[in-house]
């Protein structure tokens, strides 16, 4: 009986270990932290990618009201944001650091938009910005018109 008391014991507290070892390592070790990760409310995107999402004030209704989110911490903390209705799309990506994303060769800027690079291809219209230390890719099936209203409204969330 003594021999099986010193068993469990010996067992809880290496389980216990390899649970601590198992919660703490993403936390001294941020490059191991799972992802993508799949957001209920945009509410808490501050507190799990240390950041606020900047989002367009404006949106069409058809766009439909609830965008599903989903954060990534490898290689950069990532937030993207997607609006869904039938073929119509709005994706916005805010992404911390790193080099600029793929982009072709082609795109061009907006006129008064310094940083910008905005294409239209099959897929729908696509824009890159810089802000401050972010890198924003807004792309849609809307029209270019309604890609520069999305970068004219963006604002913190």
């Amino acid at each position: 009986m003594t021999g099986l008391r010193s068993l469990v014991v010996i067992v809880a507290v290496v389980f216990g270990a390899l649970r601590l070892v198992h919660v703490a390592l993403p936390l001294v070790f941020p490059d191991t932290r799972q992802g993508p990760l799949a957001i209920a409310t945009l509410d808490e995107v501050r507190g799990q990618a240390g950041f606020a999402p900047l989002l367009p004030a404006y949106r069409p209704a058809a766009l439909g009201e609830r965008p599903s989110v989903t954060l990534t911490y490898t290689p950069w903390p990532t937030v993207a944001v997607v609006w869904r209705q039938g073929d119509q799309f709005l994706s916005v990506t805010q992404r911390r650091g790193g080099p600029r994303p793929a982009h072709p060769p082609l795109a061009r800027q907006f006129e008064d938009i310094a940083g910008s690079l905005w294409w239209t291809d099959e897929a729908g219209s696509h824009l890159i910005l810089a802000h401050d230390n972010f890198w924003m890719q807004i792309e849609t099936s809307l029209s270019a018109r309604d890609l520069r209203r999305f970068a004219d409204t963006l604002a913190e969330y």
